[in-house]
């Protein structure tokens, strides 16, 4: 795999950080999400984790948000994005 750009790396730190946070603010577990959307707690982990280089695709982060009850718009319409 192509080694990323350094403002890919920096979008790719800034979606974990707001999967994080936004999870959290709605205290939802992990594991919660990660059987909402029929995934392993396992492969869920690493797409906050901000030490693994492993990012989310923009599907998985789909199902999150609806998982979640919101839209991808409303994911990315935060501070951390501007």
């Amino acid at each position: 795999m192509a080694k990323l750009r350094e403002e890919d790396e920096k979008l790719k730190k800034k979606i974990k950080q707001r999967l994080f946070l936004l999870r959290e603010k709605l205290g939802d577990s992990k594991s919660d999400v990660s059987k909402n959307i029929d995934v392993d707690r396992q492969n869920f982990q690493p797409w906050e984790n901000l030490k693994s280089d492993r990012g989310i695709t923009i599907y998985s982060l789909n199902r999150i948000c609806k998982a979640l009850g919101i839209t991808l718009k409303e994911f990315f319409d935060d501070e951390l994005f501007r």
